[in-house]
């Protein structure tokens, strides 16, 4: 058994394979996106955004926006924007990620559906929720019917709809959204399972 490197050295260790690279493969590389990843995990936001920010700038000009890996550096960009809390700095890039998405990779792949609840989740934190109710609600009705009501996927879209029913007041909805939720983890996951008791508190939140 390996045991793990601490991340501090794990990044050092990135950051030095990175650093090594030619110029003209930096950005292209998968590196890149990881050194930033690690960054972002260490709380380091500005160093991380400074590497998706170089990562994105260079793949939109060589491999175009629609690539995936022009993709990667997009979301993984918004995604931290969004963690800083410059949520309209986000917003228009998450959006982008979404409408080449769905050009590229069609309304159903799942990595589509993963940048529609991100888009979802950012509008629900800007209080924007008439744009992030149909987005959660896509992305449940989409998942329900490709991998099924009782996939952890299609659970995560249960609560997340059901959470910004709660917060729109629709305590009715929200309330049997939970109770599917709920009850389908307990019975696939497990009552001890982490998800099964996030539920189940969201759930006890409401009565």
């Amino acid at each position: 058994y390996l045991e793990e490197p601490p991340a501090a050295e794990l990044y050092e260790l990135a950051q030095a394979a990175l650093d090594a690279l030619p110029p003209e493969e930096r950005a292209a590389s998968i590196l890149i996106i990881e050194t930033g990843e690690l960054l972002r995990e260490a709380g380091r936001l500005e160093e991380a955004r400074a590497l998706f920010e170089e990562a994105l700038e260079a793949r939109r000009a060589s491999l175009g926006p629609g690539d995936p890996s022009t993709l990667t550096a997009l979301n993984s960009l918004g995604l931290l924007l969004r963690e800083e809390g410059k949520l309209d700095e986000a917003a228009p890039l998450l959006a982008e990620a979404v409408e080449s998405r769905r050009k590229s990779q069609g309304d159903r792949h799942p990595e589509t559906l993963t940048s529609i609840n991100n888009l979802g989740a950012l509008y629900k934190a800007q209080g924007k929720y008439e744009l992030a109710l149909p987005l959660y609600q896509e992305a449940l009705d989409t998942r329900r019917e490709i991998l099924g009501s009782r996939h952890p996927d299609a659970l995560t879209s249960i609560n997340n709809l059901a959470s910004l029913l709660q917060t729109t007041g629709e305590l009715d909805e929200a309330e049997r959204l939970l109770a599917e939720a709920h009850g389908t983890a307990k019975a696939v996951l497990g009552a001890d399972h982490p998800h099964t008791r996030i539920f189940a508190v969201n759930l006890k939140g409401l009565k």
